[in-house]
């Protein structure tokens, strides 16, 4: 674009839609965190900024719910406590995502221990979610795993997803 016209380009971007966010369940266990501090400030930086709903549709899932259900009760009660405070919507698996996620699984991306994290993804893919947040650096948020998804969603006819950390939201140091 020509230089001159730039100075005429003006964008709005108070009108620009909201970003929908699907945020897993290590990024609200993360606050439970007893070992890293910044990690506890990075991750309640983010749920600050999605918590006013000013640019991000922030989701969960039932997947994220089973996973709550099965830690131990003292942790149970501070995740449930959050995600009564953050009211975030709830999406629900379905036969869609249950088929990407076998996909996955077919083409070895995860192990079958790992299906749950299989599971995240397949539901962000399927519900049209913009970025996926996780702190889960082994089996999501890596170069590698994102490949190997988004490979499955492109042959699957669905678009790829982006995976970031907490950091990349919160713009922490």
């Amino acid at each position: 674009m020509n230089k001159y016209l730039l100075s005429y380009v003006h964008i709005n971007f108070d009108n620009m839609k909201k970003l929908r966010a699907y945020i897993d369940t290590s990024v609200i266990g993360a606050l439970f965190d007893k070992e890293d501090k910044n990690r506890i400030r990075t991750t309640q930086k983010l749920l600050d900024i999605i918590k006013d709903r000013e640019k991000y549709e922030p989701f969960i899932s039932n997947v994220f719910l089973e996973e709550i259900d099965e830690a131990p009760l003292n942790l149970k009660k501070g995740l449930k406590k959050v995600i009564d405070e953050m009211a975030f919507d709830i999406i629900l698996e379905n036969e869609e995502s249950v088929e990407l996620v076998k996909a996955y699984m077919d083409e070895k991306i995860l192990n079958e221990k790992n299906r749950d994290d299989a599971r995240h993804v397949a539901l962000s893919v399927v519900n049209n979610i913009d970025f996926m947040v996780s702190w889960n650096c082994k089996h999501l948020s890596n170069i590698e795993k994102k490949r190997g998804f988004n490979a499955i969603n492109l042959k699957m006819g669905y678009r790829e997803i982006d995976i970031i950390t907490p950091l990349e939201v919160s713009k922490d140091d």
